[in-house]
């Protein structure tokens, strides 16, 4: 029971976060993003999306009521704990696919459905790790579709990597966010670029080397 009374708190705050997140202002409606879809998106991915699938669960209940969420991990342990969660809604266990595999295994057939893609913060925890997923997806999903990104700034860099406008080649960049209260991420908001190829898919890496 100590241990009950103990994690409770920490749930609720976990929640609290990721609903502060789902809500950002550089996510609500904005010129930008608006002139980036004529309507809610459809289908969406969430890479990295783990055991709690929080964003997920948040974005679909309150925000996208009717949209398909395809949520991906690499862990098989962590989408069966998704799993048995969004069970226990019928609503959000008919919305929610799992996939257990790498985002990198992923090709255009598959990315090219989705019309937005978030990317996890712990996907990539080095730069240029987070900079070989971008690229890929870059290359993959569909003209016009939109990839969120989580970031960071400042000392809230220190456990994540800062992905700039730098670090998105093959997009748009239409909104960043900077939070300011106990939300750690950033958060920036980008349209795949209409006439990118994979050509030069390493000139992104000479970026950081140069740093």
């Amino acid at each position: 029971m100590v241990c009950v009374r103990e994690i409770d708190p920490l749930v609720r705050k976990i929640c609290e976060l990721h609903d502060k997140i789902s809500k950002l202002e550089n996510l609500s409606p904005s010129k930008e993003v608006d002139s980036s879809s004529r309507s809610s998106p459809n289908r969406l991915a969430f890479v990295g999306s783990g055991p709690l699938l929080l964003t997920s669960i948040i974005l679909a209940t309150y925000h996208l009521k009717s949209a398909i969420f395809h949520n991906y991990d690499i862990d098989r342990s962590a989408n069966s704990v998704a799993e048995k969660l969004v069970s226990l809604n019928p609503d959000l266990s008919e919305r929610m696919v799992f996939h257990t595999k790498d985002i990198m295994g992923t090709n255009s057939d598959e990315l090219r459905q989705y019309e937005v893609v978030f990317l996890a913060a712990l996907v990539g925890m080095e730069s240029d790790e987070k900079v070989r997923v971008i690229e890929h997806l870059s290359v993959n999903m569909a003209d016009g579709a939109i990839l969120v990104v989580r970031s960071a700034k400042g000392a809230r860099a220190f456990p994540y990597p800062v992905m700039g406008p730098d670090c998105l080649r093959g997009y748009e960049v239409l909104s960043v966010y900077h939070a300011t209260d106990d939300v750690i991420n950033s958060v920036v908001v980008a349209r795949k670029c209409r006439e990118f190829s994979g050509e030069n898919i390493n000139q992104g890496f000479d970026i950081l080397s140069a740093r």
